[in-house]
């Protein structure tokens, strides 16, 4: 009988030496032969199967695909776990080679690995179901250690909080020399990193020759003292081309700790650029931010307000600083808006510094600093008369006092200011009291001009003195216009005479 007119799916599985064959038809379609070659595998090692698939039948095959698999612990398939064939003519065969790691605890014995495959029987066919078989194979030699650690404990002690250099040392106990030598590192402690280093590379080791290992660990604050492990991986190769691949547990030893270092943010300054703040201004704010301890990430400063505060900024209150570094500083600056109605007086202004330290904690810092808002005081003379004194002759200035502003002041003070023309006398200070904006206030006060002074214009200088709403003394100089020189007396009117002033008189009209 034919074998293409079988109607049920044959599998045959013959382990002969080293070979394996398993035969698999199905009706209407050719017959795949599957067989396996390098079956014995050592532990420790990289490993390579032959995977052989024949076409027994009269048609071509196309789009053999191929899945291997292993559910074995140790046993791994490492490159051609899916391989696809584009096609097996009649009677003929393909094969690839699967490169597998036994690792080095995997006990001796026979294993099965898992081949589903499927194919075309025409390039315009459906893909025939998947066929699964199972492939044995056997670890025959155990793991042979070809490379030794060798403890070295003052070399591997290190300091929680910093950065250490460590060494490892490494030792060749195969007959010969082994080459292309990769030591591959890592940790699963959260509290200890590998940082440099990381990846080690040897050209070549020979027999009984020893070689150092040297890599930087990161060993976090706060780590309890013991021994930790770091793991590493070495792969290499002998003289004949075998890979090989070695795992290692390797000790770090935490017997001491640096000294504790934490971030600390500070406000170093608070500066505001104007002098003097008045109603309707536009000021600045610098802030300058300095970082001790240890350093800072992503810092924020953002700045605000009370809810019925007279002061808005006009620039953005949340400003992004970046990271900083320990024993530096970083500056950043605001614009503000004095309000046109605001008064006078202290206002209180918060900014909050966010940051994240060495150790991953969000922090903060705040602080709340004063804004000084000065009124709008401007004094002014009223109803001044035009002054002509003459020389040595002492005058009476008398006008009205002006407050033009927006606040209110106290112990208000007016008198004058002596020059080389003018001299104070007795009643030369007028104290008035609190003066009120818009309120004129009557005063009058005395002056002399001095008795060497010269004939013509002088200006008089007024000082008003006051103390605001911080009780600040403030002293303000106001001029006025005076004429120096002999004042000409009014001549008295003569007497009128004649009959008509004896008529007046005479009547009782006049004297």
């Amino acid at each position: 009988m034919k074998r293409i007119n079988k109607t049920t799916i044959i599998l045959l599985i013959a382990t002969l030496m080293a070979t394996q064959s398993i035969v698999v038809n199905a009706a209407q379609l050719p017959i795949v032969e599957v067989s396996v070659d390098d079956i014995y595998l050592r532990g420790g090692e990289y490993n390579t199967l032959n995977l052989n698939f024949e076409n027994t039948g009269v048609y071509k095959i196309f789009d053999v695909q191929a899945f291997l698999t292993s559910s074995v612990p140790g046993i791994t398939i490492l490159t051609d776990q899916h391989k696809v064939l584009k096609d097996i003519a009649a009677e003929k065969s393909k094969s690839y080679q699967p490169e597998i790691y036994v690792d080095e605890s995997v006990p001796l014995g026979a294993y099965a690995l898992t081949l589903t495959f499927s194919y075309k029987a025409t390039s315009a066919a459906q893909t025939t179901a998947p066929i699964t078989v199972m492939v044995g194979v056997v670890v025959d030699e155990s793991y042979v250690p070809k490379i030794s650690f060798t403890p070295m404990q003052e070399s591997i002690k290190v300091k929680a909080g910093m950065e250490n250099d460590i060494e490892y040392l490494f030792t060749s106990n195969w007959n010969e020399t082994l080459s292309d030598i990769q030591f591959l590192l890592s940790s699963s402690s959260s509290n200890i990193a590998v940082t440099e280093n990381v990846n080690s590379l040897i050209e070549d080791l020979p027999s009984g020759r020893s070689i150092t290992i040297a890599p930087v660990v990161s060993v976090t604050e706060g780590t309890l003292l013991g021994t930790y492990t770091i793991s590493a991986t070495a792969s290499y190769q002998d003289l004949g081309g075998r890979n090989y691949q070695q795992e290692f547990l390797l000790p770090v030893t935490v017997d001491s700790a640096v000294a504790a270092r934490n971030t600390i943010i500070t406000i170093d300054s608070m500066e505001v650029l104007q002098e003097s703040i008045q109603p309707g201004d536009i000021f600045t704010i610098d802030l300058t931010i300095e970082c001790s301890g240890s350093d800072s990430y992503s810092l924020l400063s953002s700045l605000s307000f009370g809810t019925m505060s007279s002061i808005s900024p006009i620039s953005p209150t949340t400003v992004s600083l970046g990271d900083l570094e320990t024993d530096n500083i970083v500056s950043t600056s605001y614009q503000l808006l004095a309000a046109g109605d605001i008064s006078a007086g202290q206002y209180p202004v918060t900014t909050t510094v966010t940051y994240t330290d060495t150790k991953g904690i969000i922090g903060s810092l705040t602080e709340t600093f004063t804004i000084l808002v000065d009124g709008l005081i401007e004094f002014s003379l009223l109803d001044v008369p035009t002054e002509k004194v003459p020389v040595g002759e002492t005058s009476e200035l008398e006008a009205d006092l002006l407050l033009i502003g927006t606040e209110s002041v106290q112990f208000v003070a007016i008198g004058v200011v002596e020059d080389g023309v003018i001299e104070r006398v007795s009643g030369s200070e007028e104290y008035i009291g609190a003066v009120d904006p818009d309120s004129p206030i009557p005063f009058d006060i005395k002056y002399k001009v001095r008795d060497d002074a010269p004939e013509g214009n002088h200006e008089l200088t007024l000082s008003v003195q006051y103390r605001d709403h911080l009780n600040k003394e403030h002293v303000e100089e106001m001029s006025l216009d005076i004429e120096i020189g002999e004042v000409i007396e009014d001549l008295p009117e003569p007497e009128q005479g004649g009959i008509w002033a004896w008529i007046r008189r005479l009547l009782g009209l006049g004297p």
